[in-house]
């Protein structure tokens, strides 16, 4: 256990330990996105996709706790990370130009990381724990996707996940060993299809409840 623990410490296993935990997440949000889908179907298949997944019990109360413990690990080590690189350049570039393989993505991944990690926690609250006990949670997305300042919101959100994505993604595989001549473009592409899948799926359902 402590040597498993060392080995995680190291910067290598720390950048392992963020590419395991980003690409689970990376699997969360395409099932996520795929079980909101319902909401287009109304408001008996979305109460029936619920129902399916409480019915789930233990498997889900699980599968929650293991996503918050991704989520801490992936937190706490990207703040680490950030830490380190801060210490060991101290002075800020002068020139912000891109160059080097930088893109926007991976150029403000510390941001957008900050705001997914706000996104999420007023997401729960707002559509997990505001609802009442067995209550059906598709009157309180119609109700809150008819404010303009929360279907805004939303959508910085989701731009700010898409824009982890683009860069995260492929970055975890690299991360992982993944980092050959022909994998990476690849995977670059896989995680730019990723991330305009993840920003229309998810910009797509607060615009149409919004605007129909």
């Amino acid at each position: 256990m402590m040597d498993f623990i060392g080995r995680i410490a190291t910067p290598v296993g720390k950048k392992m330990l963020m590419g395991i935990t980003g690409l689970g997440f990376c699997g969360f949000l395409v099932v996520h996105l795929a079980g909101n889908f319902t909401l287009f179907q109304g408001a008996e298949a979305f109460a029936e996709y619920t129902e399916k997944l409480h019915s789930l019990g233990f498997l889900l109360q699980l599968s929650e706790f293991v996503l918050l413990l991704m989520a801490l690990a992936h937190v706490l080590t990207g703040v680490v990370l950030a830490l380190e690189n801060l210490q060991a350049r101290p002075e800020r570039y002068q020139v912000t130009a891109r160059h080097g393989g930088r893109t926007l993505g991976s150029s403000t991944m510390i941001y957008t990381g900050l705001l997914t990690l706000a996104f999420i926690v007023l997401h729960l609250i707002g559509f997990k724990f505001s609802p009442p006990s067995g209550a059906s949670r598709y009157p309180v997305v119609v109700e809150t996707f008819s404010r303009l300042t929360y279907v805004g919101a939303y959508l910085l959100g989701i731009l700010a996940i898409s824009f982890h994505v683009s860069h995260g993604f492929w970055s975890a595989f690299q991360s992982l060993g993944a980092n050959g001549e022909g994998s990476t473009p690849f995977l670059m592409r896989c995680a730019t299809w990723l991330a305009v899948g993840v920003g229309i799926g998810f910009g797509s359902i607060p615009l149409v409840f919004f605007l129909l």
